[in-house]
């Protein structure tokens, strides 16, 4: 039932569900069964449920942090650490980077991420989401934005990021640098050793943080 009316959404691009009366003349089933169904799906962050006029199921838009809050249950029931966390990233994190200064030698960065001056624009609160956005490839960034909510979640990430601000090295900018001149062995490298520094910080300033399993958010 509830795979059914996510076709739906998909097929028809609907932000918002018909009401139940419509769906239980769409559906051949008892009204229980389809709140349950709308139940799961608002569980899975497809729906909120609404209450009073102008209420009803919305539809929301698929983002990080829902990945993020169906992995963290799987995570936390298998014993995974913030350390295996951090180990995914710092194997991931430098894939995409490499990827992003790739498309940027070949020219293929999308006209949204020049600005006015044939710039490219990457973000110098986030270095590490806008290169990922910038690698193209949607499942990797799902993924990449689902650990680092999951980090951000479990390990209290205002204090660490105060703490560790300008410490790390290499630095933002010079991943940056790296990316905007489309040196893709650079940009892999430099992102790697970022991460390897911030993992070595944490584990002198914070010795039992990585050890934590991650939470069921």
């Amino acid at each position: 039932m509830a795979g059914e009316i996510v076709r739906e959404i998909t097929a028809e691009g609907l932000d918002r569900l018909p009401s139940e009366a419509e769906l239980l003349k769409r559906y051949p089933v008892s009204r229980p069964t389809l709140r349950e169904a709308l139940r799961i799906l608002e569980m899975y962050g497809v729906i909120s449920l609404k209450p009073g006029p102008g209420g009803g199921a919305i539809v929301n838009q698929v983002a990080s942090y829902q990945f993020a809050n169906s992995s963290s249950l799987y995570f936390h029931l298998l014993q995974l650490t913030l350390r295996d966390l951090m180990s995914t990233r710092m194997r991931l994190e430098p894939f995409m980077t490499r990827l992003a200064a790739e498309r940027v030698a070949q020219g293929e960065v999308d006209p949204e991420a020049i600005d006015g001056d044939g710039n490219l624009v990457l973000s110098a609160a986030d270095i590490h989401l806008s290169v990922a956005r910038l690698s193209n490839d949607p499942i990797l960034l799902l993924v990449a934005e689902a650990l680092r909510d999951l980090f951000s979640d479990n390990s209290s990430m205002d204090r660490v990021r105060k703490d560790l601000a300008g410490s790390v090295t290499p630095s933002h900018e010079l991943i940056e640098k790296a990316v905007r001149d489309g040196a893709a062995d650079d940009a892999e490298r430099l992102m790697r050793e970022h991460l390897r520094d911030y993992v070595s910080r944490l584990e002198q300033h914070y010795p039992n943080l990585l050890d934590e399993v991650i939470d069921w958010t």
